[in-house]
């Protein structure tokens, strides 16, 4: 018997989009992906879907009306990037077809607590870089802060930092998706950050000196010189250190150079 798998072309729009086509169709799903991320088997029929944004919306405020946790089940779930992502917010809707909002507490079911899991992990990853996240300023004044988080959480990142930092401009800018958000102390905006400043910073770690201004210099010496001076040299125990903060998320910290 063929699988039945939906395709979309990876945005959430599209997302949704082909989970709303697949609870409507009836058939027995078995899978639901992004089009550049599923490779074909034998037996798989796939239906592509081309994304209707007012489908998707129709599903996205059904979903915000049932309040609980199914519409943040949906935008965290998409945001943890997971590959199965789409099949777990398919059976998520067939539920809250039956159940209303309560389907969000089905804690038995694999795909409620799979994507509760999702979520809570987004969560924690969004709240655990807004402490982690050094920005530089550069020679314009500029702040730059360089990150690499494992979910697409720097849209809420930015909305922290928005409201910490709303009389400043700022970058924030995700070098694993190359992904670049400009505050401009008025308006969040996506820009492109050139090519070979981002190969510099996902190398090294760092944004090329020429770029940090006199007062990034001295700031750094300072804070480097202050966490060499409060740290107890006796009592280093780095397996320790990284069960707290793990060791990929030292990269970009200056402290940590």
């Amino acid at each position: 018997m063929d699988s039945i798998i939906y395709l979309h072309d990876g945005s959430f729009e599209g997302l949704m989009h082909a989970v709303a086509a697949a609870v409507k169709s009836k058939e027995d799903v078995q899978g639901i992906y992004a089009e550049k991320e599923f490779s074909p088997r034998i037996f798989d029929t796939c239906i592509q879907i081309k994304t209707d944004s007012q489908q998707s919306l129709r599903l996205f405020e059904y979903l915000k009306k049932l309040k609980g946790n199914a519409a943040r089940f949906a935008i965290n779930g998409f945001l943890s990037e997971d590959l199965q992502v789409g099949i777990h917010l398919y059976w998520l809707v067939r539920q809250c077809l039956v159940y209303g909002a309560k389907a969000t507490q089905l804690y038995t079911h694999d795909s409620i607590r799979h994507l509760d899991k999702l979520s809570q992990k987004v969560g924690s990853e969004a709240h655990r870089f807004t402490g982690l996240i050094r920005f530089r300023i550069l020679e314009d004044g500029l702040q730059y802060g360089p990150f690499e988080p494992d979910c697409n959480v720097i849209g809420y990142c930015a909305q922290h930092f928005r409201e910490r930092l709303k009389n400043q401009s700022w970058i924030l800018h995700d070098i694993r998706r190359n992904h670049a958000l400009y505050w401009d102390r008025d308006s969040l905006q996506s820009i492109d950050i050139d090519e070979s400043f981002t190969s510099h910073v996902r190398q090294y770690g760092e944004i090329p000196e020429s770029s940090l201004s006199e007062a990034e210099r001295y700031y750094q010496k300072l804070w480097k010189s202050f966490h060499a001076a409060i740290a107890n040299q006796e009592r280093k125990n780095l397996n320790l250190q990284r069960q707290f903060l793990p060791q990929r998320y030292w990269k970009y910290l200056v402290e940590m150079r």
